[in-house]
């Protein structure tokens, strides 16, 4: 998968890279270095100038496995989050839609000037606590950006 494949929260193969897109895995140690083939959230890296967002997120669900065909490679240009335990305070889905609004995508702006975003800088994105995330869970689109604007105090 390659950075312009993670494009206004949709996963898809863009046709200017298909003919960059084989890469030979020729060992056990190959697949379980490179291929991912479980559930994640895709970060772009880097960002063009001209690109309207620095925060670009896509959920690689269990159904895009699927249809990738169980597993996908990522070129460095792109941030790979995974969970580091059994049960996150925050589930795939919501960290993904947080990190799709347009409140977040200002406070990484805040965070750093730069085009690249690091893992590091993805790190400091500060998370309101257990219990509000807990809420914002089940929060459709519309009243999840309002309670994020009001937490992160960017509206009245």
């Amino acid at each position: 998968m390659w950075a312009a494949d993670i494009d206004g929260g949709v996963l898809h193969r863009d046709q200017a890279r298909a003919a960059h897109r084989y890469i030979a895995l020729r060992s056990e140690a190959d697949y379980k270095t490179l291929e991912l083939g479980n559930p994640c959230i895709l970060v772009q890296r880097t960002t063009a100038p001209e690109q309207s967002r620095r925060l670009v997120a896509v959920e690689l669900t269990d159904a895009a496995l699927a249809e990738l065909g169980g597993g996908v490679v990522v070129e460095n240009h792109v941030n790979v989050l995974r969970e580091n335990e059994k049960e996150p305070l925050v589930s795939r889905s919501l960290l993904t839609r947080l990190l799709s609004t347009e409140t977040l995508d200002k406070l990484v702006r805040c965070i750093s000037g730069s085009v690249a975003l690091s893992a590091y800088e993805l790190e400091s994105i500060p998370l309101p606590d257990a219990q509000t995330l807990a809420l914002w869970e089940k929060l459709d689109a519309s009243t999840l950006k309002q309670e994020v604007e009001r937490t992160y105090l960017l509206s009245d």
